[in-house]
């Protein structure tokens, strides 16, 4: 059923920002002075119509997210297509809800298949990692929570409570089934809780 703060994202935008560090930074046996951000705008809008963009950035850090001996430029090219293909996902992606939980979603039913297809690609070559494809992605999520606390006009950490959000931490958190029987529960408590 959902709650009136709800939202879903609408549209998305992607820039590529190139980036340099004062020093190098050695990740592994690479030194790099040179990195690529993504740059991202989300638009989501809620029930009743309203809408808001918000804005979230990462660096692609290609020799930490994907440490390999495949040359620099073939990742970061790769981690670029995947990006590109995660604007188009996110601006078409139909889910309703906080956007803790429409990340949630996007990361439990669209990343892996994304990732997939992507690999499929590169078919014969080195398969891009989880991590690669998290960090992708993340420029996205903040974004999303961003355009979020713009749209309701409040920090979007004053929202991680049961007024905005339709589930609790139990939703995503469960007990080991290897853990004591006295292992905590997260039954009606909010990321605000801690």
């Amino acid at each position: 059923m959902g709650k009136p703060t709800d939202v879903r994202p609408i549209g998305a935008r992607l820039y590529f920002l190139p980036m340099r560090a004062r020093i190098p930074v050695k990740f592994g046996p690479e030194t790099t002075r040179d990195v690529t951000s993504a740059r991202v705008c989300v638009r989501v809008e809620d029930r009743q119509g309203a809408s808001a963009e918000g804005w979230g950035e990462t660096p692609l850090s290609v020799s930490w997210v994907w440490p390999s001996s495949v040359p620099l430029a073939e990742r970061e090219q790769a981690l670029q297509g995947l990006c590109a293909e995660l604007t188009k996902a996110w601006a078409r992606f139909d889910v309703w809800g906080h956007p803790l939980e429409v990340g949630h979603a996007f990361l439990e039913r669209e990343l892996p298949r994304l990732l997939d297809q992507a690999n499929a690609r590169r078919a014969g070559r080195e398969a891009m990692p989880w991590l690669a494809a998290l960090v992708c992605c993340s420029a996205f999520d903040l974004a999303l929570h961003d355009a979020y606390g713009v749209l309701h006009g409040v920090p979007v950490y004053s929202t991680y409570n049961a007024r905005y959000m339709n589930a609790d931490l139990s939703a995503y958190l469960a007990p080991d089934a290897q853990a004591v029987a006295a292992a905590p529960s997260f039954a009606g408590k909010y990321p605000k809780d801690f």
